[in-house]
């Protein structure tokens, strides 16, 4: 059977929620990364994001089956908002990039986000 992974791209939390909304309910293991929007160039405004965008990238390719990655991209003047929806709420970010398997404890900040062993176990089917 071939890998099934469904990625998703949103930009900001309303469109963050709709995207959990709509696969919550499904079989699909169900991941989430929190990271710096892009420039023009495409390159994030966060510099940790950059080191662990091609780290989690990678890692993605080996999803286990029937995954969903929801990557959400948030502005650097939303992030920079103590008071934002990522910050407070029941994701309780407190940076980006965050790596998370929704539905667990499971997730990776900052720096860990550029470990590729600690990408690939937290993206490991249980």
């Amino acid at each position: 059977m071939a890998n099934v992974v469904k990625r998703v791209t949103v930009h900001g939390f309303t469109e963050y929620l709709r995207a959990v909304e709509e696969y919550q309910n499904s079989s699909l293991h169900m991941y989430a990364l929190f990271t710096g929007s892009l420039d023009d160039s495409g390159k994030s405004w966060c510099s940790d994001c950059v080191k662990a965008d091609p780290v989690i990238e990678a890692a993605a390719i080996e999803l286990p089956e029937c995954s969903c990655l929801i990557t959400t991209y948030i502005d650097r003047a939303i992030w920079k908002d103590k008071n934002n929806n990522f910050r407070k709420g029941s994701l309780k970010l407190t940076s980006v990039p965050t790596l998370i398997k929704l539905g667990t404890e499971k997730r990776l900040e900052e720096s860990d986000c550029a470990k590729k062993s600690l990408v690939e176990m937290l993206l490991e089917e249980d």
